[in-house]
């Protein structure tokens, strides 16, 4: 198997959280959540809710990795500098790197309205619910809060 066509295995795969409700951290802090591929509890990944910004102090990432690849594979930036999309055009916040070859494993990026239809009203949750959705991750029964 090539590794475009692991990364599209391990993208495209339905994943379920391993905990009810999904907190976030404190400004200046980040949380790790555990992820896993429906009936298969030995493929993991892991979900980083990152609020950790040095220089911005309201930074907001996103990041799901995959234990097997030991890589990340996707990163949502709500906050931080623009970076260039696929028409060589910057794409300012927020902005998804997608980790594999279409996009130059990550350098690439495309705005988040092109990957999800959700619309932001509360900045935490709705970003996560976004980069959840996108990710294939089961969200049923799952309690995201409002802040």
């Amino acid at each position: 198997m090539s590794q475009q066509e692991e990364f599209d295995m391990l993208f495209s795969c339905l994943k379920i959280i391993d905990e009810d409700k999904l907190n976030f951290p404190e400004v200046g802090s980040q949380n790790y959540h555990n992820l896993y591929k429906y009936q298969n509890k030995e493929e993991k990944f892991k979900l980083v809710i990152n609020r950790k910004g040095h220089l911005n102090r309201q930074n907001l990432t996103y990041i799901r990795n995959s234990q097997r690849l030991k890589r990340l594979l996707v990163r949502l930036d709500m906050t931080g500098p623009p970076h260039i999309g696929i028409d060589a055009k910057k794409i300012d916040t927020p902005h998804v790197h997608i980790f594999d070859k279409n996009h130059n494993f990550g350098s690439i990026v495309e705005p988040l309205s092109r990957i999800s239809n959700i619309i932001i009203k509360n900045e935490l949750r709705d970003s996560l619910e976004a980069f959840l959705v996108y990710n294939n991750v089961d969200l049923k029964n799952k309690n995201i809060p409002h802040l």
